[in-house]
């Protein structure tokens, strides 16, 4: 029996969303941006030869050894602490079994979106504090709701909050803090009128793939329509808000029309030529999981939730929830000795770590961060140099994870080693010493070094080589 037979109609929004004044709202009129959509649209990717992937730019280099980013999956589907917009699809498997906001009862939760308690600058600092290096907001989610007052559409906050642009203080807060900024921006839209939802008639499932298009002028022809779109409110924030340090995509797509990939990079590196753009422009189809469709081009590659059993090649990011599903899901209920220790896997495989928090709907982080950033705080204090500013180790390098820099490998002993541990010697030693602690004994084994797991929970000991040779990697 199909999970949905016997449930009531959905009211559904693209027919909702589908209308001549939404058409009219979301058609640019800018000439010019006009003008660049089309010169996008008409350079295949095959004439782009002049992209150098990852970003040369000297203003690109502190991604790669950042370690550690915080993701904020925000917006008006905080106010029922629900899945950012798969809520609104019935039968998802990580969305809700609240028939009240599946099609347009998620929408309408807009309406009670009234984020006064918004200030990054209550916590920006203490982020940085607890070893946050950069931040990562969705400023548009697939459901299309924009958190600044875009010219182009009718569904951000220049309709539902009196113009109130919530980037703003975001971006000055992070600067003001030290950390970097990151913008995630959805170029799937939902809420763009015609745009071809896979779940048809927001039902997981339901007729997919992707629906017949009919027409197939004027399918090409919403087709740019919504390219368009999409470039002028990516023009929005790549030249509003001054420096933009990572720009992180998650998928775009029209049935049976080419949407270009390189081209759109390289147009962003016109404005931005310091930024860091993950690999998801082209489209994705599995939002919760290793997905194969995505298209391989990027500054850093993107995985997703699913905890990795080898390492990726070249820059890349893991991302995954501390608790919860990506929205709001109530009180701090993460583990931080978990994530502090997942942390040291990924730093020790080169990759930097985007854990992600759902802010309230009233703008503040969940209740008990504090006391979360605090404890990490705490232990990046001591071994924060591990972390931060270093490479991963080289394979085989030692009998647990290492990251290294300059003249130092650091040992990163989780909470269930007891072992000694075996390290492959590079060059002379000159100390060892657990961080936060004293010097350590060690012995020789040959091309090796035994050293003693010294200490409780999860520690770092710092081997100090006689030559002060650049980390490798």
């Amino acid at each position: 029996m199909n999970s949905t037979e016997g449930m009531a109609p959905l009211e559904n929004p693209s027919v909702c969303f589908d209308t001549p004044a939404a058409r009219a709202a979301y058609r640019v009129t800018d000439p010019v941006l006009r003008q660049l959509a089309e010169k996008l649209l008409a350079t295949p990717d095959e004439a782009v030869t002049d992209i150098v992937m990852p970003n040369p730019h000297p203003g690109a280099a502190w991604w790669r050894t950042a370690g550690f980013g915080l993701f904020l999956h925000w917006g008006f589907h905080s106010v029922e602490a629900l899945q950012p917009s798969w809520a609104a699809i019935r039968g998802y498997p990580y969305g809700t079994e609240d028939e009240r906001f599946h099609g347009m009862g998620y929408f309408r939760l807009a309406e009670r979106f009234d984020p006064q308690a918004w200030n990054p600058g209550a916590w920006a600092g203490q982020a940085r504090a607890a070893g946050f290096r950069y931040v990562v907001l969705t400023t548009k989610h697939h459901d299309g709701f924009a958190l600044w007052p875009s010219r182009w559409g009718n569904f951000s906050s220049r309709q539902y909050l009196g113009g109130r642009d919530l980037l703003r203080p975001y971006v000055e807060s992070l600067r003001a803090a030290g950390l970097k900024v990151g913008f995630y921006f959805s170029p799937r839209d939902w809420h763009y009128p015609g745009f071809p939802v896979g779940h048809t008639g927001y039902v997981h499932r339901q007729d997919r793939p992707a629906r017949p298009t009919g027409d197939a002028q004027a399918n090409a022809e919403q087709a740019r329509e919504f390219f368009t779109f999409t470039i002028a409110q990516l023009h929005e924030l790549l030249t509003g808000y001054g420096p933009v340090d990572e720009l992180w995509f998650d998928g775009v797509g029209w049935p049976e029309a080419h949407l270009p990939t390189k081209a759109v990079y390289r147009w962003i590196r016109s404005l931005q030529p310091q930024i860091v753009i993950n690999d998801r422009w082209g489209r994705v189809h599995n939002p919760d999981g290793r997905d194969e469709a995505a298209a391989a081009f990027g500054d850093f590659t993107t995985h997703e939730w699913m905890r990795l059993t080898e390492q990726p090649a070249g820059w890349w990011e893991f991302c995954r929830g501390w608790y919860g599903h990506w929205g709001y899901s109530g009180p701090f209920a993460g583990d931080v000795k978990t994530e502090l220790e997942e942390l040291g896997k990924i730093r020790a495989w080169d990759g930097n770590y985007l854990l992600n928090l759902g802010p309230r709907p009233d703008g503040r982080l969940p209740a008990g961060t504090e006391e979360a950033f605090a404890e990490m705080a705490a232990w990046m204090a001591v071994n924060g140099e591990a972390i931060h500013g270093t490479r991963g180790g080289a394979a085989g390098a030692a009998d647990v994870p290492v990251t290294e820099r300059d003249g130092a490998s650091y040992l990163h002993l989780f909470h269930d080693r007891h072992e000694p541990v075996r390290v492959r010697r590079r060059a002379a030693v000159r100390a060892v010493r657990l961080l936060g602690g004293a010097e350590l004994p060690w012995e020789n084994a040959g091309d090796a070094l035994i050293v003693p797991a010294a200490g409780a929970g999860y520690r770092i000991v710092r081997v100090e080589w006689s030559e002060a040779n650049a980390a490798s990697g």
